[in-house]
C-alpha cells in the first residue's frame, strides 16, 4: 500500500466493566496506544461491548449524553502522540469544538450523524448550524442484531441488511435510487398541500426545490404536527430540532404558508391547484373502555390541557404511553403503566426498546403487562392482571394512549374532483416519524 497510506486503529477505550470482568480501563488503552507509536497514524475511541452495546454505550441512545466517550479520549491522549479522534452520538460542531479545543481529541468522527445530515461540515462552515438535522440516536438506521442477542427484530439478518444505512430524519439515506441523479421536473405545477406536520412540510420543501409553486395550508396556529410534544418532553431535544429545523427550512422558502387554515371544497376551488398532497395526519383512537370519561387522551397533558397528580395510571403501553409514562416518571409523578400485550413499546424493537426499558427501570415505573384495563374511576383503575385476578389501582389522574387513526380524507378526495391526489404520512397509516418523512419526500419527487 506503501508509506503514504493512513492506519486508523478504532479501539473501544473503555469497555464499561468495573465488576468480576475486569473490563479494559482508559489508562490502559492509553498504554497500547502509546506501543503504537510509528504503527499505526490514528486512533479513533469508541467505547462499550458490541454483544452489550446498549448498558456499555457502545451506541449510545437519546438517554445518555452527547459525546460520552470524550473523557476517555482525553485520558488515552496524555499517553500517546498519536493523532486521537472520538466518536460517540456527537451531532452538533458546537460540541465538536468544545471537545476539541478542551484538548479531548484531535479530531471528531461520525457514524450515525453523516447518516441524518451529510452536508453538517460544510452547514457549519458556513455558518449555517441552525438548519444541520441532528441525528435523533433512534436506531432507525442501526437497531441490532440478532447475533448481538436482539430477537425481537421483525427480519432477519440477511434481510436486516437492506435496513441498515435508512433514517428517521433523512430520507435520501438509503434510498433505492441515487437522489443526485434524478431527472428535473418536467413542468412546474402549483402544488397544494395540505397539513404542516413533518411529512406535509417535507413534501412542501422538495417540490419547491424541485421547481414547483407550493402552498401548504395549516389548519392550527402552529407547524410541526404531532411533534409539539416535543417542546415539552424533555427526552426529546434532538427531535424538537428536527422540528425547528424544518420549520425554518420551509419559512426561508418562497412557499406561500396558510396558517389557521382548513381546507375545504372552496379554498381548493380558490387556488386552483395541479396537484394536491394530503398529509392531514392522524388523531387518538378512544377506546370503550367502562368509565373512559374519567380519563384523559395523553397528549392534553402535553398540551397542557391536563395537569397531572401525583399518581399517574396510564392505559396503553405503546410507544407514546411508554415515553410519555418515563417523561412524567422523569418529572416527579408515580406513573402506573397498564399494558395489554406481553410487553411495553412493542412496536419499537432492538437497541431503542432496550434503552428505554433500562430507563424506565431507572425510574421504578410500574409496569403491568398482560393486564386488561376493565374500569376507569375518578381515582381508580380497575385491571385484571395476567392471573386472572382483578386490582385496584390508585390514581390521580388517568391518562390513556390507545393508539391513533387516520384523519379521514374522503371528503377532501371528492373536492379535489379530477385533480390528482397524493395521500402521504400518518393520513394513510399511523406510523413513527420516518414514515412521514419518506411519504412526503416521495410524493414531492414524484410530482
Amino acid at each position: 500500500m506503501g508509506p503514504d497510506f493512513l492506519i486508523e486503529l478504532r479501539v473501544s477505550g473503555d469497555d464499561e466493566y468495573r465488576d468480576e470482568r475486569h473490563g479494559v480501563t482508559p489508562e490502559e488503552t492509553g498504554m497500547f496506544a502509546h506501543m503504537l507509536e510509528g504503527i499505526v497514524d490514528l486512533i479513533q475511541v469508541s467505547g462499550g461491548i458490541y454483544y452489550d452495546a446498549i448498558e456499555t454505550g457502545q451506541f449510545t441512545s437519546m438517554f445518555v449524553p452527547h459525546g460520552m466517550h470524550a473523557p476517555t479520549a482525553g485520558i488515552i491522549k496524555k499517553y500517546t502522540s498519536i493523532p486521537v479522534g472520538v466518536i460517540g452520538g456527537i451531532n452538533s460542531p458546537e460540541q465538536m469544538e468544545e471537545i476539541i479545543a478542551s484538548g479531548q481529541a484531535d479530531y471528531i468522527a461520525l457514524g450515525r450523524q453523516s447518516l441524518a445530515d451529510p452536508e453538517l461540515a460544510n452547514k457549519a462552515k458556513a455558518g449555517e448550524e441552525d438548519r444541520i438535522r441532528r441525528c435523533l440516536r433512534c436506531f432507525k438506521c442501526f437497531p441490532g442484531s440478532p447475533e448481538e442477542g436482539y430477537t425481537d427484530l421483525p427480519f432477519t439478518s440477511m434481510e436486516l441488511a437492506k435496513h441498515v444505512g435508512a433514517c428517521t430524519i433523512n430520507p435520501i439515506a438509503n434510498l433505492p435510487f441515487d437522489h443526485w441523479e434524478m431527472e428535473p421536473a418536467k413542468s412546474s405545477k402549483k402544488v397544494l398541500i395540505v397539513g404542516g406536520g413533518v411529512a406535509g412540510m417535507e413534501a412542501a420543501i422538495r417540490a419547491f426545490d424541485r421547481g414547483h409553486k407550493v402552498i401548504l395550508c395549516e389548519k392550527s396556529d402552529f407547524l410541526g404536527g404531532m411533534l409539539f410534544f416535543t417542546d415539552v418532553d424533555i427526552d426529546k431535544p434532538d427531535l424538537k430540532n428536527f422540528k425547528d429545523v424544518m420549520v425554518r427550512e420551509l419559512k426561508s422558502r418562497d412557499i406561500e404558508v396558510r396558517m389557521n387554515t382548513e381546507v375545504n371544497a372552496d379554498v381548493i376551488k380558490e387556488i386552483a391547484p395541479d396537484h394536491i398532497i394530503l398529509a392531514t395526519g392522524s388523531m387518538p383512537s378512544c377506546p370503550p373502555i367502562k368509565g373512559i370519561e374519567n380519563a384523559h387522551q395523553s397528549l392534553e397533558a402535553y398540551r397542557g390541557n391536563v395537569v397531572p397528580g401525583k399518581k399517574v395510571v396510564m392505559i396503553g403501553g405503546g410507544l407514546i404511553g411508554s415515553e410519555q409514562g418515563l417523561f412524567l416518571a422523569k418529572t416527579g409523578h408515580e406513573v402506573t403503566v397498564v399494558e395489554m400485550l406481553p410487553r411495553v413499546a412493542n412496536e419499537a424493537y432492538g437497541m431503542y426498546r432496550e434503552a428505554l426499558a433500562l430507563e424506565m427501570a431507572k425510574e421504578n415505573m410500574t409496569l403491568l403487562e398482560n393486564t386488561r384495563c376493565l374500569e376507569i374511576g375518578k381515582d381508580f383503575v380497575k385491571v385484571q392482571l395476567p392471573d386472572g385476578t382483578e386490582q385496584t389501582l390508585e390514581a390521580d389522574t388517568v391518562l390513556f394512549a390507545l393508539g391513533m387513526k387516520s384523519v379521514p380524507v374522503d371528503e377532501l378526495k371528492a373536492a379535489a374532483g379530477d385533480i390528482p391526489v397524493t395521500v402521504v404520512g400518518d393520513a394513510v397509516k399511523p406510523g413513527k416519524v420516518d414514515g412521514a418523512t419518506r411519504g412526503g419526500y416521495m410524493a414531492a419527487v414524484e410530482l
